[in-house]
């Protein structure tokens, strides 16, 4: 495996606890402050990533099982609504996501170069390897947590 694969693996690895300190201690008006119409609180951040880390190993095997399938499309926004994780508790949501990396990294980490390599077509995105949905998944955590950053930025900005 690359080191490039390993350093994305290490970084999945160590996320949900980031996450979890990151949110650790939060008020829950803070957990589900939104900063604007239409954008999300931590909580359904962390709802999100839930529901990206299931996409992500779907996405994968499927691209182990045929060549070059073509991804259906994802609309994050619509799962947010309908799961309502707005009204969840995040000490679930986060052990959630705990246990789900912690499997998907277990079947990442048994991939061989010639499966990393595998196609599959993104709906927006075009083609991508499995390795790059990997490198992907990694960047996606730092985004959203950095959104979670900037969502307490905005709250406190508020004086809420």
């Amino acid at each position: 495996m690359s080191d490039d694969i390993q350093t994305a693996l290490g970084q999945l690895a160590a996320f949900p606890e980031r996450l979890k300190q990151q949110v650790q201690g939060l008020a829950d008006p803070a957990l589900r402050f939104r900063p604007a119409e239409g954008e999300w609180s931590a909580v359904e951040v962390v709802g999100h990533l839930i529901d990206v880390e299931a996409l992500y190993s779907a996405r994968i095997r499927q691209m182990l099982a045929s060549d070059n399938p073509a991804f259906a499309p994802f609309s994050p926004d619509e799962l947010v609504r309908q799961r309502d994780y707005q009204n969840k508790q995040i000490a679930f949501l986060l052990i959630t996501l705990a246990e789900r990396r912690a499997e998907h990294l277990e079947f990442l980490r048994m991939l061989r170069p010639a499966q990393l390599a595998r196609m599959g077509t993104h709906p927006t995105r075009g083609p991508l390897s499995a390795a790059e949905l990997i490198r992907g998944l990694a960047g996606h955590d730092v985004n959203h947590s950095n959104q979670i950053a900037n969502n307490l930025a905005a709250l406190g900005r508020a004086g809420v």
